[in-house]
């Protein structure tokens, strides 16, 4: 349960623009899900599949979304808000009240950080305790660069971007405005890439020389990694956002607002087109290639390019169509090999 100063029934149908219906004093200070609801808490119901749920939740308050029917709803001591998308509105109001919870950040320079004097630092900076700037690197204006953070060599922090505790951004990289990294993630680290050594016939690293490029508005999750390019960049476009614990290979190239869920992982010079969507644990092997708005579902395997707009699942990834046919069709094989046993 998250708590905050507080909202009215109807101050936040004012707030959100919905419409009232019930009692407008209604008040909570928090949010949860409609089963473990407290009567101060909020809650939204952004389906038939949950308003059912409604009378027997304590809450005095939801967000329903148009159109979704609410039985048993009491106006006299309960309210509902109806809106547009009830997860929409749920969003703006987690917004306010994060920005009343978490403590403000103030710009300043910790004197535990370590900062070289080739860096240039912009206007109105926050750089944590422990904090490393390395030689000739750039941090823009308004950036925060929290506790423990790296920035190497000539590496480019844009405005307003973001470095949580222990992220580094490695040499020559570049973080752009607006965008985070998130606790331990690391962009910039060496690629993994060996060949036999001809005299040993152990593995024998293949140094990589290029960098990584990060648009703007781009998320990277905690302890994610992005690995520089054997030379040239490893790219990601804007408004992209990566999960926790996602392992982008050298030489990717991902595309504007790809969605990239937990531990995926991208070999080698993959590359993602803009609006593609990969659920959590799908692999995708080196030199495919994703079309623009494809969808793979979760623990996909992707061997082979994937057309634009396409749905694929399963592993070797084929459309999620006549893969879901194949799962259905295992399913009655036990009952047919029963069946043909009896008969002989």
């Amino acid at each position: 349960m998250t708590h905050l100063s507080g909202f009215s029934a109807g101050a936040i149908a004012e707030q959100l623009d919905g419409e009232l219906v019930g009692c407008a004093d209604a008040f909570v200070c928090g949010f949860a899900g409609l089963e473990d609801a407290s009567p101060q808490d909020l809650v939204f119901i952004a389906s038939a599949r949950w308003a059912g749920k409604w009378s027997k939740s304590k809450s005095r308050v939801a967000l329903v979304s148009r159109g979704v029917d609410v039985p048993e709803h009491d106006p006299t001591t309960r309210a509902l808000v109806i809106v547009d998308d009830a997860e929409v509105s749920l969003m703006v109001l987690l917004e306010i009240a994060a920005a009343e919870l978490r403590p403000a950040l103030h710009p300043g320079i910790s004197e535990h950080a370590m900062i070289d004097p080739s860096a240039a630092i912009g206007s109105d900076v926050l750089i944590g305790d422990g904090a490393i700037i390395s030689a000739d690197a750039t941090i823009g204006d308004a950036a925060r660069i929290h506790s423990g953070a790296t920035i190497g060599h000539r590496a480019v922090v844009g405005e307003n971007a973001e470095l949580h505790a222990n992220a580094v951004l490695g040499d020559d990289c570049l973080l752009g405005d607006h965008s985070i990294l998130h606790a331990g993630a690391i962009v910039g680290a060496e690629g993994f890439g060996f060949r036999p050594d001809p005299e040993t016939g152990l593995p024998r690293r293949i140094p990589h020389l290029g960098h990584v490029e990060i648009g703007d508005d781009v998320e990277i999750g905690a302890a994610s990694c992005v690995d520089r390019g054997k030379f040239g960049a490893t790219t990601i476009g804007d408004g992209t956002k990566i999960d926790n614990l996602v392992q982008i290979a050298h030489n990717v190239r991902i595309g504007r607002g790809v969605i990239i869920v937990a531990q995926v992982g991208l070999a080698g010079s993959v590359v993602i087109e803009d609006g593609v969507i990969l659920g959590a644990q799908v692999g995708v092997a080196e030199h495919v290639t994703i079309g623009a708005g494809a969808r793979v579902a979760a623990t996909s395997g992707v061997i082979r390019d994937i057309p634009a707009g396409a749905d694929y699942a399963g592993t070797p990834a084929r459309p999620a169509r006549e893969t879901l046919r194949e799962v259905a069709a295992l399913r009655k094989l036990p009952a047919l090999i029963a069946s043909v046993r009896s008969r002989g």
